[in-house]
């Protein structure tokens, strides 16, 4: 539904993002303005469907209200018909404008107009059965449906508490007669999750019947025993089955969530009908259960824009450890596992606020190209292969990883030969040089013996052997400054 929502003096926000998948995962630091972006859509969508929306100074950009907010928001053509408009070439174009302003009187108005600028008709707006419902997870859980209320009340106007019962009984199963098809949509939806969930409804009321999740196999009226997870879960598929065209935010997705309960729920988002699902992240895990299409930078960056050939090797090989690349702030790219275990227990050892990604050997270029559009710090390290090639000069394949990191303007660190060549050659393994060979072709390089690498690796490791001055630590310490 959503194309385009673009910001103006809004808290944090000014820039455009946009929403072409069913799910849409925004990454960013604490404090970037991720959780504004969903409190800006809210904002936006609150002044055409009436949802509640407290605006107050400190919305507005540096709490200067005297200057107002402007939120536009693109649509797909003729999603919500009242808001459609011609452009120059009489092609349809729908989207509106919200502008929030400080009335003479200290309060705070919402505008609405056509992107074009032409007025709306609100009493049209407000009977157009497309526009959207709003709803915002976890700040809203199932637990807080349920209340008390108004039971004793109503008990009054009856002649015994026995009626009552009567009425509320026969008013629940009516309620639940009505909605029998999406209740067991949603018991399907549960089972998915390995939970035997249903529904249940409050006590009835004059209006607005609610409903709430009860745990199947106990019986019971309201069970407080439901984990969080399940709770937040429940309220997505719950809030995703109105018939109507649903817009679902949701503040850090991974919250009380088990890993294996976000993968099933990330598959799940992704079958959804008549909902767009907006929400942000802090998890590799969720970020693994992506298409690269669906994340996006708070910048504004959508990780779609780079290449054709780029995003088709991320989708395939970005792993969970991989994929921590797009949270991360310093990434340290290395080809082999070895590198990977003893940066890993430097970097614990010093504190090292550094990424460590397994780029696989020839894996280099999309992380490289990922990392660059992302704005990463990044350091990339290799072997120069120089004992392949005759005349012990660096491999081509080493030559084209170099071009690329130059045309990049990303460091590279050059590994002499391979890792054991280069930490024997600089002092640190002449305490287990029996695990070394002398190359066939070249008798002046030492190598590991076979299946011997991960034996070097933990004599390093159990050792304790100080790394500080080898030349690859140097280099990585004098590009990240030590942050």
């Amino acid at each position: 539904m959503i194309k385009c929502i673009k910001f103006s003096n809004f808290r944090n926000l000014n820039g455009e993002y946009y929403f072409d998948q069913k799910l849409n995962i925004v990454i960013g630091k604490n404090n970037s303005g991720k959780s504004n972006l969903l409190d800006g859509i809210r904002l936006a969508f609150s002044a055409i469907n009436d949802d509640y929306f407290r605006v107050e100074k400190s919305d507005f950009a540096k709490c200067n209200d005297r200057v107002p907010i402007v939120i536009s928001v693109e649509l797909e053509p003729d999603s919500i018909p009242t808001l459609n408009y011609y452009d120059g070439n009489r092609s349809i174009k729908t989207g509106f404008i919200v502008t929030v302003r400080k009335t003479q009187r200290g309060r705070y108005s919402k505008e609405v107009s056509l992107l074009n600028g032409s007025n709306v008709d609100n009493e049209i707006l407000k009977n157009d059965k497309k526009v959207p419902n709003v709803t915002i997870i976890p700040l809203s859980r199932i637990d807080s449906l349920f209340t008390i209320g108004m039971t004793a009340s109503i008990s009054n106007f009856l002649s015994s508490e026995e009626d009552y019962c009567k009425i509320k009984e026969a008013s629940k199963e009516q309620l639940k007669k009505q909605l029998q098809t999406k209740i067991n949509e949603f018991n399907g939806f549960c089972k998915k999750f390995g939970q035997n969930f249903d529904v249940a409804f409050a006590d009835p009321k004059i209006t607005d019947e609610k409903i709430y999740v009860v745990d199947a196999d106990i019986n019971e009226e309201h069970s407080y025993k439901i984990g969080s997870g399940y709770k937040s879960v429940a309220n997505i598929i719950i809030n995703s089955m109105h018939e109507g065209n649903n817009i679902i935010l949701i503040d850090e997705i991974e919250n009380h969530l088990h890993p294996s309960l976000i993968r099933t729920l990330i598959r799940e988002i992704q079958t959804l009908n008549n909902s767009i699902v907006i929400g942000t992240t802090h998890s590799a895990v969720v970020l693994n259960e992506l298409k690269i299409e669906e994340v996006i930078d708070i910048s504004g960056k959508s990780l779609k824009d780079l290449d054709e050939n780029t995003l088709q090797k991320l989708n395939v090989f970005l792993h969970p450890g991989r994929g921590e690349i797009i949270l991360a702030d310093n990434v340290i790219l290395v080809e082999g596992y070895t590198e990977e275990m003893l940066l890993k227990k430097y970097l614990r050892n010093n504190n090292r606020n550094w990424t460590i990604l397994n780029a696989a050997g020839v894996m280099f270029e999309p992380y490289i190209k990922l990392s660059k559009y992302l704005n990463k710090h990044i350091v990339v390290i290799s072997d120069n292969d120089k004992s392949t090639v005759d005349g012990k000069k660096p491999s081509s394949r080493f030559n084209n990883l170099s071009c690329l990191c130059t045309e990049n303007n990303i460091k590279l660190i050059q590994v002499d030969n391979t890792l054991e060549t280069d930490l024997y050659n600089n002092g640190f393994l002449t305490g287990c040089k029996e695990l070394l060979k002398r190359h066939e072709s070249h008798p002046d390089i030492y190598v590991a013996k076979d299946k011997k690498k991960i034996e070097i690796t933990n004599y390093l490791i159990e050792n304790d052997v100080d790394l500080s001055t080898w030349h690859v630590i140097k280099e990585i310490e004098d590009e990240f400054k030590c942050n």
